[in-house]
């Protein structure tokens, strides 16, 4: 069971360390907790442990937290692993999600509502703060809002997204079963209400509106 496996917390602060292991505890109280103060502490611990839950600060000694994600994720996959942090930003909130992060906490909260967090883990909630869960919210929001002015037909958004993966226009033809001077016509549509001017730019725009990932 989730609750009975082990928990890594990577913090390198004593008592905020001993504070997320109180909250661990009271959250999954059959969990083992273990500690690691740095990058490397951290990636010597997951050679030799499985864990099953993972409580990393983005800001450590020797490193980010974010690298310490991709590895863990990679090396162990069913570890569900939140971020800890006190960067309140869209930045660290998104590339930490994009690195395999599956929560993002405030560790500035009080100790009911991280524990309350981690407890919905087991509900299949994602352990996230009230305020990266609106910053999600206003994230997707806005990208909506700025695709509808745009004013892209849907034609002319797949093509978007398709020139900007690299495809080039005989090869959108192709996959969307059109003339080459077809999609020719789209993509002068498209730098037109873009007000781009070439392919890279439209590749940078489609990352703005949310249509591909950088």
């Amino acid at each position: 069971m989730f609750e009975q496996g082990n928990a890594l917390i990577v913090e390198d602060n004593p008592e905020t360390q001993e504070w997320l292991q109180s909250c661990v505890a009271s959250a999954f109280n059959e969990m083992t907790a273990t500690t690691a103060d740095t990058l490397r502490q951290a990636k010597q611990l997951i050679e030799s442990t499985q864990y099953a839950l993972a409580l990393i600060d983005l800001g450590l000694p020797d490193g980010s937290g974010l690298d310490l994600i991709k590895v863990l994720k990679a090396m162990q996959p069913d570890c569900h692993i939140v971020v800890a942090t006190i960067y309140d930003d869209d930045k660290n909130l998104f590339t930490a999600l994009r690195c395999g992060a599956q929560g993002y906490i405030l560790k500035d909260q009080d100790r009911e509502k991280i524990v309350g967090y981690l407890q919905g883990i087991k509900q299949n909630e994602p352990a996230l703060s009230a305020a990266s869960s609106q910053r999600l919210i206003d994230h997707f929001n806005n990208k909506g809002s700025e695709l509808v002015d745009s004013r892209l037909t849907p034609r002319e958004t797949e093509v978007t997204c398709l020139i900007a993966k690299g495809y080039s226009v005989e090869e959108s033809a192709r996959m969307l079963g059109l003339s080459p001077d077809t999609v020719k016509g789209y993509v002068k549509n498209i730098y037109a209400k873009l007000e781009v001017s070439n392919r890279s730019e439209i590749t940078l725009k489609a990352i703005a509106l949310g249509l591909v990932d950088a």
